[in-house]
């Protein structure tokens, strides 16, 4: 991160053997500190900043008054000025306010004489409850896919090439510096099964998977071992491991990424989108395309085309077979749902939006309660499904999602904007 620095060329007068010389001084001013450190609000950051003085004569140069001040976020300083000499730097302590998300410690350098000389800026992060928080800075804008495990508490993203994990606060990322995800194998996408193994695919065409919760990473056995470019994972709900490729039927593995098996031709049509399995044993898909819901009673071999009231984007299982989909119709996006294997559709809800985009996370659920993100749209709440209440209503959302900890991450519609909300309850 950079530091600010003020440097300031000045002529001024100074008592010296001859009074009509004139003295070239260069004042050096800046913190110490780095700049856009993230705290969470209320809390205290240690602040020091240096004054210098370069002179081309020996004369004695004057102290100099330091004054602090928070122009930003409402937070409060321990020391608010204080003189200082040539040489020294100058110490307080700076507590974050909760007035709003980016903060700004000024800190302003006053001659003898009462003339402001300098100032500088000093700017720091501080994430506060109840609040969305946004963030425009690495890794986590970049940010392409993420998995959470509530049991074990750990949540990993990928971005820009890289796989991380979030660290103990929530706004913090480590990268996994493993160098089985050297070039060519940089992470691309993540997916965990119900077990807790989490599946890593790579630009290199190979899939990764940690059996102890992204301590260590063993190679899979490639779908296809003649590629060696980026392909597509997709955990289903009964923890089979799905993956696509262009040019190639979809593949599926039962154990781990050991074996492979090819699904039926119908699975590939529409390309690798949304599979669950139903308590009977029946599998229902939708893949990329529009209106490509399916539904199979042989395990994946072979399909049925099943008809959607509009036009279906998305598919989303409950526990209790509950079907849903999204579909676009006119200017807006309608939820529907089957209770008979999707044989019939009866409209839930809808809402209008400002734009149409992928649809990932439609449907999340944290505890009790669905999260529901719609893309141009915002975020709905629901308890049944049945009924919802707007959240969040943001009509730059692309994605949501949602991290071991319940604090929800909102990619925005631009991919310039990562939106933090921690909850209070």
């Amino acid at each position: 991160m950079a530091i600010i620095i003020a440097i300031m060329m000045l002529i001024l007068a100074s008592c010296t053997e001859d009074p009509s010389r004139r003295i070239l001084e260069n004042y050096q001013f800046y913190f110490n500190n780095s700049q856009e450190s993230r705290l969470l609000a209320g809390e205290s950051l240690d602040v020091s900043a240096w004054f210098q003085v370069y002179t081309n004569t020996s004369a004695k140069v004057d102290s100099v008054r330091v004054i602090f001040e928070p122009v930003q976020g409402g937070g409060s300083i321990s020391q608010e000025r204080e003189y200082v000499s040539s040489g020294q730097d100058i110490g307080a302590v700076w507590t974050l306010g909760h007035e709003t998300f980016r903060q700004v410690l000024r800190a302003s350098v006053w001659n003898l004489s009462g003339s402001l000389m300098t100032s500088i800026d000093l700017v720091a992060y501080g994430f506060r409850e109840d609040e969305w928080d946004g963030v425009t800075g690495t890794p986590e804008v970049q940010i392409m896919d993420m998995v959470a495990d509530t049991v074990n508490r750990v949540t990993f993203i990928t971005a820009g090439s890289y796989l991380y994990r979030q660290g103990e606060r929530y706004y913090q990322w480590e990268r996994v510096n493993d160098p089985v995800f050297n070039s060519p194998d940089r992470p691309r996408t993540v997916e965990i099964d119900s077990n807790g193994v989490i599946y890593v695919s790579t630009n290199g065409g190979n899939i990764f998977r940690s059996l102890d919760h992204g301590s260590s990473w063993q190679p899979c056995t490639k779908p296809w071992p003649e590629r060696s470019h980026y392909h597509q994972i997709f955990v289903s709900n009964d923890n089979r491991l799905w993956v696509y490729t262009a040019e190639e039927p979809i593949r599926y593995s039962d154990d781990m990424a050991v074996t492979w098996h090819d699904a039926g031709a119908g699975m590939s049509e529409q390309r690798l989108g949304d599979v669950f399995r139903l308590s009977d044993g029946a599998l229902i898909k939708h893949g990329l395309d529009c209106c490509s819901l399916m539904i199979s009673d042989d395990d994946g071999q072979t399909w049925t085309q099943l008809t959607t009231p509009a036009y279906s984007q998305k598919l989303y299982v409950t526990d209790d077979d509950q079907i849903f989909i999204i579909c676009d119709q006119g200017t807006g996006e309608v939820i529907y749902r089957s209770d008979d294997r999707g044989a019939t559709f009866s409209r839930v809800h809808s809402v209008g939006v400002a734009f149409r985009s992928s649809y990932d996370n439609l449907f999340t659920r944290w505890a009790d309660c669905w999260y529901v993100a719609i893309p141009g749209f915002g975020i709905m709440t629901s308890y049944d499904l049945d009924e919802y209440e707007n959240y969040w209503l943001f009509p730059d959302l692309r994605t949501l999602y949602v991290d071991h900890n319940g604090v929800l991450i909102v990619k925005d519609f631009d991919f310039k904007t990562i939106y933090y909300r921690k909850n209070s309850e």
